[in-house]
């Protein structure tokens, strides 16, 4: 328990964990610093939103001490992490900052599957990207993906931002840049259902060029 208040991770789950690609959705800090000197770690509650391979993405929380150097890098945008994951208890969430990032094969189940019904039955929005950064995964259908953090508009809608890993089919990567608005989807009763609709967005593009 003391471990895990300083922001420890078991030398067990850093040794046999399960290497995996984690997409940082949010960091809360805490009031809890270990070490001294010019770097102290300071302890963060980090939201992460986990890929391994052949298992559908799913989010967990950790709480773990990181260097001070690093902390304005991972709130500005540097959104990717490599992982340790229990291998009999998938909530347990280790971050591995020495290690590199791993590719990994996308679950047939995995939620980005649903993709296409928010795009059929979604309600229409739009997007504006801020940032993105290839995850080093495809989807089942060898898309690669993204991850995105994106301002959500639509009407009668308040703006809001989310982060999500949606898929990019290679004609629309010249959409894909800081300021890039896009038509998209959304759940109405899900906040982080959101899909950008490409084809829809290349259409748009035809027109203006």
């Amino acid at each position: 328990m003391f471990r895990k208040l300083r922001g420890k991770p078991s030398k067990d789950l850093m040794r046999n964990g399960l290497l995996g690609r984690g997409l940082i959705t949010n960091i809360e800090g805490t009031n809890v610093a270990t070490g001294v000197g010019p770097d102290p770690k300071h302890v963060c509650i980090f939201t992460l939103e986990v890929a391994l391979d052949n298992v559908p993405r799913y989010h967990a929380t950790c709480r773990q001490a990181v260097s001070q150097v690093l902390l304005p890098a991972l709130a500005s945008g540097e959104l990717f992490v490599a992982v340790r994951v229990n291998p009999d208890d998938h909530s347990e969430v280790a971050i591995d900052f020495d290690e590199a990032l791993p590719d990994v094969r996308a679950s047939e189940k995995d939620k980005a599957g649903s993709a296409a019904q928010v795009l059929a039955e979604g309600l229409p929005c739009r997007v504006v990207i801020t940032r993105s950064a290839p995850m080093g995964m495809k989807n089942p259908a060898g898309v690669d993906m993204h991850g995105f953090q994106l301002t959500v508009t639509g009407e009668g809608l308040k703006p809001y931002q989310m982060k999500v890993g949606l898929p990019v089919p290679p004609e629309a990567l010249p959409l894909v840049y800081p300021g890039s608005k896009v038509p998209a989807k959304r759940m109405p009763d899900r906040e982080d259902a959101v899909v950008i609709d490409w084809d829809a967005a290349l259409a748009e593009a035809s027109t203006t060029t």
